[in-house]
């Protein structure tokens, strides 16, 4: 049977255990030789921070990011009403109460896809060269129930936000066994490096702001709305 992780008080275990401090180099939460952590204090050191980045959820906030060869994208998270987005070089993903709209760019013209929200994931393109939070955190939660997980740890500045960052590798029955990531202490992925269902994603925070603005979860202007929702 799974070993159940045991959970701890942020500050705690997590700050102790974190002994390396440095900056962001250029390839995601590498570069740094690591502490490590292992058996029980690992899984809960992986742990706090799945609930970290969970915490977020019912935050505001805008996150952008660099993206391997140098382009941008942003997440943008707004509460009343829930919803979220995510804007990257190849279209944009937008969740709301009323729908779940994909843009994506062919050529000249963007064209906006509306479905029904509920029940679907955010499941982003393969171009978009980011993953999601939801994404993150069900790597973490598989991660932190294996017996046998070796984590490297380390704390650092991304972004001018303090960030926790786990190497991890060997997880089972995931999308990405072998990854990078780094969270800061609002809750927001400060950086993410590995490969996720065969695809390559490397990503690192470069601007976090405690709010969000409404015109992140309006269509690109001049984008042909194609409504798919069965009401």
């Amino acid at each position: 049977m799974p070993a159940t992780p045991r959970r701890i008080r942020a500050g705690s275990a997590l700050a102790g255990s974190l002994l390396v401090i440095g900056l962001l180099g250029t390839s995601g939460c590498t570069g740094i030789e690591p502490a490590g952590a292992a058996g029980a204090a690992g899984t809960d050191l992986v742990s706090e921070v799945a609930d970290r980045l969970a915490g977020a959820g019912g935050q505001s906030w805008t996150a952008t990011y660099r993206l391997a060869g140098g382009e941008t994208a942003r997440i943008t998270r707004s509460q009343r009403p829930a919803r979220i987005a995510y804007a990257f070089p190849s279209g944009n993903l937008i969740r709301t109460p009323d729908a779940l709209t994909n843009c994506a760019i062919a050529g000249t013209q963007t064209v906006c896809t509306a479905t029904d929200p509920h029940g679907a994931p955010d499941e982003l393109p393969a171009t978009a060269g980011l993953v999601t939070p939801d994404t993150v955190l069900a790597l973490l939660n598989a991660a932190a129930i294996d017996p046998d997980l070796a984590v490297q740890t380390r704390e650092t500045t991304i972004a001018e936000r303090t960030a926790s960052c786990l190497r991890l590798g060997g997880v089972d029955h995931v999308p990405a066994p072998d990854f990078d990531v780094c969270v800061t202490v609002e809750g927001a992925i400060a950086g993410f490096t590995g490969t996720v269902a065969g695809t390559p994603v490397e990503m690192v925070l470069t601007d976090y702001q405690a709010r969000a603005g409404d015109h992140d979860f309006a269509m690109p202007p001049g984008a042909r709305f194609v409504d798919r929702r069965a009401d």
